[in-house]
């Protein structure tokens, strides 16, 4: 499953260079990759490795498009890549994400 959507940070988001801080990377990574997995074996797991590259920097405020895919599901693990774009289509992060899928399937409901 391919999951997009889009992001702007807000000041709290940012360190000291005005740019979107390295956590609020790694946490946009963490939870648009968790939702790529759950969409594809609609089970939650818990993250057993995570690796970012931090490309580019994004200012804060500035619009960020997050595409995340669920590379493989496996019967105990799952791996998921996420890539951070700006508006002009600039790769300013890329994240992999494998986790331990461990727990049984969840229901899904999208009807809101």
């Amino acid at each position: 499953a391919v999951v997009s959507t889009q992001s702007t940070g807000e000041k709290g988001d940012g360190n000291l260079y005005g740019t979107m801080h390295g956590g609020m990377g790694a946490s946009l990574v963490d939870l648009c990759s968790s939702v790529a997995i759950l969409s594809s074996c609609e089970r939650w797991g818990v993250s057993t490795d995570m690796h970012i590259s931090y490309v580019k920097g994004a200012p804060v405020g500035a619009p960020v498009e997050i595409v995340s895919v669920c590379d493989r599901a496996g019967k105990t693990l799952a791996f998921s890549s996420c890539f951070i774009y700006n508006e002009t289509g600039d790769l300013l992060l890329k994240g992999q994400h494998t986790k331990f899928m461990g727990t049984p399937k969840v229901e899904l409901d999208f009807s809101e």
